[in-house]
């Protein structure tokens, strides 16, 4: 039996988790939704691990893998953060949410066409969007302007030219 959709279908489940947790934030159940972002991560790491064990990656499951990544680590933890910890009807809160799910797209697009390499150039999305749903799970409050500096931060840091390592080869032996 050939197993190479197995990788897909972890990415599938990373978007499903991705889009439950938009779900969820807007019911207001905001600690599920961080839960469903962290499930995202996990098949988000999995799909990846897979991909090279079973030697099948694709270009289909690296275009699949962004755009899921762009929904589960993109905007489903800034509008937790958005509408669990700021105010979502103005100001500068929708105006970071936005500004971290462009930097994210951009981070995501340059990363696709980019040839394959030993790390990241800038934050990936999935460490930034991470971060941001654990700290919506973990702070219980924390000021308005500092959450938006953090935000803003995470934008800035996955658009950058700062190198951050891959654990990606070390996890699988060539």
């Amino acid at each position: 039996m050939k197993w190479s959709f197995v990788p897909s279908l972890c990415t599938v489940l990373n978007l499903a988790a991705g889009t439950v947790s938009l779900l969820l934030t807007m019911h207001e159940h905001y600690r599920l939704a961080a839960l469903m972002i962290l499930f995202a991560a996990l098949f988000d790491v999995l799909d990846g691990l897979l991909a090279r064990l079973l030697h099948c990656p694709s270009e289909f499951g690296k275009q699949l893998d962004s755009l899921a990544d762009l929904i589960s680590f993109g905007a489903a933890p800034v509008f937790l953060v958005l509408f669990d910890k700021l105010d979502p009807s103005g100001g500068p809160g929708p105006v970071a949410a936005v500004l971290f799910v462009i930097c994210g797209a951009l981070r995501l697009a340059r990363f696709n066409v980019s040839g394959t390499s030993v790390g990241f150039t800038g934050m990936p999305i999935t460490a930034a969007g991470t971060l941001l749903a654990l700290s919506s799970l973990l702070v219980s409050s924390i000021p308005p302007t500092l959450l938006i500096a953090f935000i803003t931060l995470l934008s800035f840091l996955m658009i950058s030219r700062i190198p951050f390592p891959s654990f990606k080869n070390k996890m699988v032996r060539k």
